[in-house]
């Protein structure tokens, strides 16, 4: 009886076991589904900069205003240049007595003066665009006056000089000039962003035609007596000889233009340059002498020959709006293979006299543009 009482008794505490080691398993299960059920526990966010870090101080790597994406533009300049004379050094008034030169073609310089210039274009923003454009100078003139007491008198050079004015007491030189320009350029186009100026930059490769014609006139007007060693009183009379030149340049130009652009400010430079045919003619006026008598009928000639042109320019440019912007920059430009008027004075006497054609001149020109852009 004790016996089958304890064997019961060791049954039962077996199945307690059992139930308590159930019990366990089931609990920590039951923890371990709560804790998973839990919100999770994140550490806090990293300090974007470092405490001792100032944040001003760090660089931002990228553009601080948009690409330029504008497509058409146009300008005008208001045109205020000087001009060298590459004239041939030939004596155009001397001394009658020593035959010393007074006067020479090389003296013939002009100050200041004004034009225009106008650019029209379009373009695709990193593609590439067309442009047509002109510039003009106007007024360019240039006066040389002598006069001599008697007994000196003055002439232009011998042969001519003693057959054309008896005794010239005074003269007066005079040169005029008129330049303009018309071209049509093509052009490959690309920006960039420039960080170490913090700029957007422009570039464009330009390929294209131009036009440029240079007309020019010269006169040495001569005022002396009719006859030798007159006095005062006697009539005096004046010689006029006149020439005039035409120069028509066409031919092709390549150059590059470059454009850096802030918030309100852009600077821009080009340079082109182009070979050109030039047809060339000259014109003198029929020479009379100081009696009246024709020395020279009217004559002519023509030619050609190959001339450089060469254009440069520097531009800074202030924003108003949008759109608009006021610029003013410095030019220069050279013109070789011309002819000039002061070249083609002929005093000679043979047959062919005033019929010839003086080539190889050229002119250089500098100074200042002031004017407004739009670009939209």
């Amino acid at each position: 009886m004790i016996a089958t009482v304890a064997a019961d008794t060791r049954g039962c505490g077996a199945a307690w076991l059992m139930l308590a080691a159930a019990l366990v398993i089931e609990t920590a299960s039951c923890a371990t589904v709560a804790r998973a059920q839990e919100p999770a526990v994140f550490p806090p966010a990293p300090q974007s900069f470092a405490p001792d870090i100032d944040v001003s101080e760090v660089a931002w790597s990228g553009p601080t205003f948009p690409e330029p994406l504008w497509t058409s533009y146009a300008l005008t300049d208001a045109l205020f240049w000087g001009r060298d004379n590459q004239a041939a050094d030939q004596p155009l008034v001397v001394s009658q007595d020593s035959g010393q030169p007074l006067i020479n073609a090389q003296d013939l310089q002009f100050p200041f003066s004004a034009g225009v210039r106008a650019f029209y274009g379009q373009r695709a923003p990193n593609r590439g665009g067309w442009e047509i454009g002109y510039f003009g100078v106007y007024g360019q003139s240039a006066t040389q006056y002598l006069a001599v007491p008697p007994p000196d008198f003055i002439q232009v050079p011998e042969p001519l000089g003693s057959l054309l004015t008896a005794d010239g007491e005074s003269v007066t030189v005079k040169y005029n000039s008129v330049i303009n320009s018309a071209e049509a350029n093509l052009f490959s186009t690309r920006n960039e962003w420039r960080e170490p100026t913090g700029s957007w930059r422009t570039v464009d490769w330009l390929l294209g035609f131009r036009y440029l014609g240079v007309e020019e006139q010269a006169s040495i007007l001569m005022d002396g007596c009719v006859k030798d060693g007159c006095s005062a009183g006697d009539s005096v009379t004046s010689v006029p000889y006149e020439a005039s030149t035409r120069n028509n340049l066409f031919g092709a130009q390549i150059g590059n233009r470059t454009r850096w652009t802030w918030e309100n400010w852009a600077f821009e430079g080009w340079a082109k340059a182009g070979l050109f045919g030039n047809a060339q003619k000259q014109i003198q006026a029929p020479l009379y002498d100081y009696t009246g008598f024709q020395l020279r009928e009217g004559q002519s000639a023509t030619g050609g020959q190959v001339a450089f042109v060469g254009d440069i320019n520097t531009s800074i440019v202030y924003r108003l709006t949008d759109v608009w912007g006021i610029r003013a920059g410095y030019n220069l430009i050279w013109i070789d293979g011309l002819a000039l008027a002061p070249n083609q004075f002929d005093f000679t006497t043979d047959d062919g006299s005033g019929s010839r054609l003086a080539q190889g001149g050229g002119i250089f020109m500098h100074g200042a543009n002031l004017g407004l852009e739009a670009r939209w």
